[in-house]
């Protein structure tokens, strides 16, 4: 990402971890947005919001696997949260590598 767009990006990935990645794509589409960030970081961006990694699906996880394993959700409990890492862990790489690949036009 531009040394410039870093500002912009970042508020993108916090909205995308806290609210979630429709409400960071939503933002990522405005025209102020479009018109601030270099093509290069827009690209980047696009690929650092994909996946379900936040704290919405936490939620989700816990509400689906403690039924499974009731006895297991104190665990299960410390386990979403590094798997949520994880996944925006994974997430960042793939805006990384998205970023080595990118050619301007």
């Amino acid at each position: 990402v531009d040394a410039d767009d870093c500002e912009e990006v970042a508020i993108l990935i916090g909205l995308k971890i806290f609210a979630n990645e429709f409400v960071a794509y939503a933002r990522l589409t405005t025209p102020e947005v479009v018109a601030k960030l270099s093509a290069r970081s827009f690209y980047i961006a696009s690929y650092a919001l994909c996946g379900f990694s936040n704290f919405g699906s936490i939620g989700i996880m816990l509400g689906g696997l403690t039924p499974m394993a009731p006895a297991q959700g104190p665990k299960l409990a410390k386990l979403v949260f590094s798997a949520m890492i994880a996944g925006n862990t994974a997430c960042l790489m793939t805006a990384c590598i998205a970023g080595i690949f990118y050619e301007a036009d």
